[in-house]
C-alpha cells in the first residue's frame, strides 16, 4: 500500500519520488562502485542490487514486496542539459 510521507517541510512526498530523491542523493557513491548494475530502493533505503533489471524485480518479489513498495534504477552517468546564453534556431 502506497502511503505519502512528509518531507519535513510540511508537504506529502510518495513513496516513489523519495526514492528518486535517495537514488539521485546516492548515484556518485553507486556509479564509483556499482556503474551499469541495478539497484532497488524502498523508500530512501537501497535494499537490492543486479546485474539485470528482471532479476532484481525478481529479488524484491521474492522478499515478498509488492510491485508498489519498491522502485528499480539502473546506476549510470545521468545526462543534465544545461543552456548557456541564448539559443538560436536558423
Amino acid at each position: 500500500m502506497n502511503q505519502a510521507v512528509s518531507d519535513g517541510t510540511g508537504r506529502s512526498e510518495e513513496p516513489a519520488e523519495q526514492s528518486l530523491r535517495a537514488f539521485e542523493r546516492d548515484l556518485p557513491l553507486l556509479f564509483q562502485q556499482r556503474p551499469g548494475e541495478w539497484v532497488a530502493y524502498r523508500g530512501e533505503q537501497p535494499i537490492a542490487f543486479a546485474a539485470a533489471k528482471h532479476q532484481l524485480y525478481q529479488q524484491c518479489l521474492d522478499r515478498g514486496l509488492g510491485r508498489d513498495q519498491f522502485v528499480i534504477f539502473c546506476i549510470e552517468a545521468q545526462e543534465t542539459e544545461i543552456t548557456l546564453g541564448p539559443v538560436v534556431l536558423d
